[in-house]
């Protein structure tokens, strides 16, 4: 393989300077007035187009797939430039073996950019906001492009969000959307639904995804992965799809789905898109009784079969439609251990199926709760919040800016800070956020609403077995 350049940060000469790369939303502001930099912008002056590269990485892969990269420029020279690249190389080699080497990068997960690529750079700059600010940027943002679907999953998370009789995004919206979201620092776009295949403008939408600032994912039932569809979705630039396939009996998964033929559509739509070059993969659930009977085994199998790049396992979390009141249906300490260790069994033996549970991601050995910390959900009417499963609206995008809502997001008490685990699985804070929604909603509930409560009725909210928004519901 061969090397490659990448700017990250880049002076332009002018009365205040300006800053372009990965990495001028977060140093650009603290540089304005650094004196060494106004003496660089004076010499940028003298550089072809009055800009002057500050800091910048070469990267290289060679042949058995070993990344390296060093900094370069002015700023490269600095302590702190070094031990930021060192990290990164670190970081990458740590994760392991590449699930698939392709156009000179390596892909670890469907979830992120392949690295080295200009989408990937942009992750240096939600790693040095979490030390120059305590919070990173946004790198992931979720995108409910509708609620409209054609399955009526007795498990779906998203039920509560639709309303019939109000005006869904316009295509200008979302686009719109994106940008602010690719500026923010979103490095992955996810398109969810509802189904987002019956939005007629989706191939639009997914065309517009700066495929230098972040891969355009989607997650779908699988009903409609034609060969036209998967096609245009090939065509308009989609990176990965992600199919829900609730179990590896085709009659139970259609059971579920309430849609006779889903499973089989569901399992030939994975293939042509795999045909035409996306990256597949199958989203699922656990429960207790699902590891425990062996269908999660058995779904991962399915997917070998298949030929899918990757199978993600969610928990069951408590949100969306009601499932049951009953919290034994909850995964346990011991089963998340038990899925971790599926994971690990599975990813150290071959690279595909690559496995992702969220047991692992969003625990205590992972990256912990991503919801509000480096992520965020919107519905189709354009309401925020900090992830799918999470029922609490910080603004909607339709009347301010996405950087309104995510400082207003990431500022708050309830997601100011890091969480080694999921929110939504959490007793004590769904004590104090979620269970005091009224049933009647609305959903997502205005968090301002909840603020508004005195110090006194917080302290008097007891913690319930069930009852409340506690009710069970998992993603798909």
């Amino acid at each position: 393989m061969s090397e490659q350049h990448f700017p990250l940060l880049t002076i332009h000469h002018g009365n205040p300077s300006t800053f372009t790369g990965p990495l001028a939303r977060v140093l650009g502001p603290r540089l304005q007035n650094n004196k060494m930099i106004k003496a660089m912008s004076s010499v940028s002056r003298l550089a072809r187009g009055g800009e002057m590269e500050l800091l910048g990485m070469t990267t290289d892969i060679d042949q058995e797939g070993t990344f390296s990269a060093w900094a370069t420029g002015p700023m490269g020279k600095l302590p702190d430039a070094k031990k930021a690249v060192e990290g990164v190389q670190k970081a990458i080699r740590n994760r392991g073996k590449p699930i698939i080497q392709r156009d000179n990068t390596l892909i670890y997960t469907s979830y992120q950019p392949p690295i080295p690529t200009k989408a990937s750079m942009k992750l240096l700059g939600s790693r040095l906001s979490v030390e120059l600010n305590g919070h990173p940027q946004p790198t992931v943002c979720t995108l409910q492009v509708t609620t409209r679907c054609q399955a009526n999953c007795i498990h779906c998370s998203a039920a509560r969000h639709k309303r019939p009789n109000e005006a869904e995004l316009t295509t200008d919206d979302w686009k719109r959307i994106i940008r602010e979201s690719e500026q923010l620092g979103a490095v992955t776009i996810v398109f969810t639904g509802g189904e987002p295949l019956l939005r007629p403008d989706i191939y639009e939408l997914i065309e517009w995804v700066d495929k230098d600032e972040a891969i355009a994912l989607m997650f779908c039932n699988g009903l409609m992965l034609n060969e036209e569809n998967v096609r245009k979705l090939a065509k308009a630039g989609l990176w990965c799809i992600h199919v829900s396939i609730d179990s590896p009996d085709p009659n139970a998964h259609d059971e579920m789905r309430r849609v006779p033929g889903s499973f089989q559509k569901a399992v030939d739509g994975l293939k042509r898109c795999k045909d035409a070059g996306i990256l597949t993969g199958i989203s699922t659930y656990a429960t207790p009784e699902r590891l425990h009977n062996g269908q999660v085994v058995e779904l991962i199998e399915l997917a070998k079969t298949i030929g899918t790049d990757e199978v993600t396992i969610f928990d069951v979390v408590p949100t969306g439609r009601l499932l049951t009141e009953d919290r034994k249906h909850l995964l346990s300490d011991e089963d998340k251990d038990e899925l971790c260790r599926i994971e690990q069994q599975y990813n150290d033996s071959s690279p595909l199926p690559h496995i992702i549970t969220q047991a692992h991601v969003n625990g205590p050995t992972g990256a912990g709760c991503y919801a509000g910390w480096c992520q965020f959900y919107m519905t189709a009417y354009g309401e925020v919040t900090p992830c799918d499963f999470t029922p609490l609206c910080f603004g909607n995008a339709r009347e301010e800016s996405l950087e309104t809502i995510w400082s207003r997001m990431s500022c708050h008490e309830g997601y100011c800070g890091h969480k080694e685990s999921c929110r939504m699985q959490d007793q004590h804070f769904r004590a104090r956020w979620i269970d005091r929604i009224p049933l009647s909603g609305p959903f997502p509930y205005p968090v301002s609403e909840l603020d508004k409560l005195n110090e006194a009725e917080i302290e008097d909210v007891e913690v319930e077995e069930t009852g409340g928004f506690s009710s069970i519901g998992i993603k798909g």
